[in-house]
């Protein structure tokens, strides 16, 4: 009698959970369901209930599908995982996929549902006798025999001279030859000549603990070259000498094709990116030149400052994306560089002689996604603006900036000055400019804190690590 396959459903929404179990039944699957939402109760099942396989929602109120997949690596790595979701991005797919999730099914598109549950039964049944297979092997010469010729696995045994000592049925089939026309050759030759060196280290690797090695080559075959995934052990006698290696093969040619496909996409995926910061950049640029020019032909000065204020505040977010296009990671940069940047165009804005108003920066190698960057740049450039407005009427004087991590996500940002002191009714509680105003929305973004010691002429905020939220 065919064995019931037990479907562990995570899902929220009962709709969602019943046209799954229909298009299981319509695909002719002999199966138990159980749905669960919670994460106690999903625990509970995969440990108690042992699933075939599992089928998650991408989000729930209470848990995630992310969550999950985590758990069934760590609790039960053979049962297969399977996304189905209305709402699931390629990039997040191929990322879950390269984490161990076994595919992904759009719940608009149920209909392919039944080959995917097929696809991954059958891959996890044929990976959980691969692995009984290679048991069977260490354990006895005649069982592996045995096995290797009726496996469709290739299995070859050769000795330390790279000789063919045994080729089991499926390997002879994949090279279009006999196995008295294998025996005895040096198979080297079969493989790519791009190829050879890394399969002479493994070789080398093979002759020390712990004797294995693993390999992918590619090897001429009746078929033109394909790729061909190898994991190799040394047999050694009874007196502990090596004997002969045994490789166990598979053609993973579709699998490299496809990580090939997958790994151009991203690379155009990563130029577009590049460009994307660049345009903004560039289109920043177009905005703060047309300021400028629009300020020059005004001859009042205070019109004149917040002309200059605003190009200051495009500039400080036009850097950040000069830092990103430029940078090998497309979503954090060093916070280092960046400020200093930003001082620099800040000190140039406001003509200020970096001999007489000095600024000292300490900022560790802070690395911050730009979600965070961006607040905490305009945060730095409405501070050191202020104070290069209203803080030195002699031209002269120091200001410290620092940011440290306090803890993992969050950061401590330290601005001080030793120029004019606060005026008496001064409190930033209830000042109304638009300076402070836009501080402290910030700060509130950066779900910060902000406090003042107005001896020292010192502000104190604390804030955190925002972190990227999909725009979906």
């Amino acid at each position: 009698m065919e064995e019931i396959i037990r479907v562990l459903i995570l899902e929220d929404v009962p709709l969602d959970a019943e046209l799954i179990s229909r298009e299981l039944r319509k695909e002719g699957f002999e199966f138990e369901s159980h749905i669960v939402e919670r994460k106690e109760d999903y625990i509970k099942e995969v440990d108690e209930w042992h699933p075939h396989i599992i089928l998650a929602d991408h989000s729930l109120p209470q848990f995630d599908g992310v969550s999950a997949l985590n758990i069934a690596q760590d609790k039960s790595p053979h049962t297969p995982f399977i996304f189905v979701s209305g709402k699931i991005g390629e990039e997040f797919a191929v990322e879950m996929l390269k984490k161990g999730a076994t595919d992904y099914v759009l719940k608009h598109n149920l209909s392919k549902l039944g080959y995917a549950v097929q696809r991954a039964l059958k891959e996890s049944k044929e990976r959980l006798e691969k692995e009984l297979a290679e048991e069977a092997l260490l354990r006895s010469e005649e069982k592996y025999r045995l096995m290797v010729e009726n496996q469709t696995d290739m299995v070859v045994k050769f000795n330390p001279d790279g000789h063919i000592l045994f080729a089991s049925p499926s390997f002879c089939e994949v090279l279009g030859r006999t196995e008295e026309s294998i025996v005895g050759s040096d198979f080297l030759p079969l493989v790519h000549q791009e190829d050879q060196k890394k399969t002479l280290r493994a070789l080398d690797k093979l002759n020390n603990p712990p004797f294995v090695s693993f390999l992918e080559h590619r090897l001429l075959t009746m078929n033109g070259w394909r790729w061909i995934a190898w994991a190799n052990k040394a047999i050694m006698n009874d007196e502990g000498n090596l004997e002969a290696f045994v490789g166990v093969g598979r053609d993973i040619t579709e699998r490299k094709l496809a990580e090939d496909r997958i790994m151009r996409s991203l690379k155009e995926k990563e130029l577009l990116l590049r460009e994307v910061h660049h345009r903004v950049k560039n289109n920043l640029q177009i905005v703060s030149t047309l300021l400028s020019l629009q300020s020059s032909q005004i001859n009042d000065d205070r019109v004149i400052g917040l002309y200059r204020e605003s190009q200051n505040r495009i500039t400080s977010i036009s850097l950040i994306h000069e830092n990103l296009y430029q940078s090998e990671d497309l979503t954090n940069i060093n916070f280092k560089n960046y400020v200093k940047s930003l001082i620099d165009d800040l000190f140039h804005s406001f003509g200020v002689d970096s001999e007489k108003i000095k600024i000292n920066i300490e900022i560790k190698d802070v690395i911050m996604g730009m979600e965070t960057a961006i607040p905490c740049g305009l945060i730095i450039n409405e501070m050191i603006s202020n104070t290069l407005k209203h803080a030195f009427p002699t031209g002269e004087g120091n200001i410290d900036l620092e940011l440290s991590e306090k803890d993992k996500d969050q950061y401590l940002l330290k601005i001080k000055d030793d120029g004019e002191p606060f005026p008496e009714d001064f409190d930033i509680g209830n000042t109304d400019t638009l300076g402070i105003k836009l501080i402290k929305s910030l700060v509130m973004q950066l779900n910060g804190e902000i406090t003042m010691n107005k001896e020292n002429k010192e502000f104190l905020i604390e804030f955190d690590e925002l972190k990227y939220k999909e725009r979906i």
